[in-house]
């Protein structure tokens, strides 16, 4: 089957969806795909990627990090 007749099929079996999540899924999906077909990422798409607490206990640990100064590093 070529794409065209593919695409065709797609669409009558999109048409005849009555389910509001199927279609949720197939829209997600969809622009997730070509998100990543043709943009570059951007600092926008981490937003939600982590929680609040992962954010939390990574700030925790850079800083916890950061404050210990070795003076050997300096020589």
């Amino acid at each position: 089957m070529d794409i065209q007749t593919r695409k065709l099929h797609f669409i009558r079996e999109i048409l005849a969806l009555s389910n509001e999540k199927i279609m949720e899924k197939l829209e997600s999906l969809l622009k997730s795909e070509k998100h990543k077909e043709g943009k570059k990422p951007s600092v926008y798409d981490l937003v939600g990627v982590i929680s609040e607490e992962e954010a939390e206990k990574m700030k925790k640990e850079i800083e916890e990090a950061c404050e210990n100064i070795n003076e050997d590093d300096w020589k």
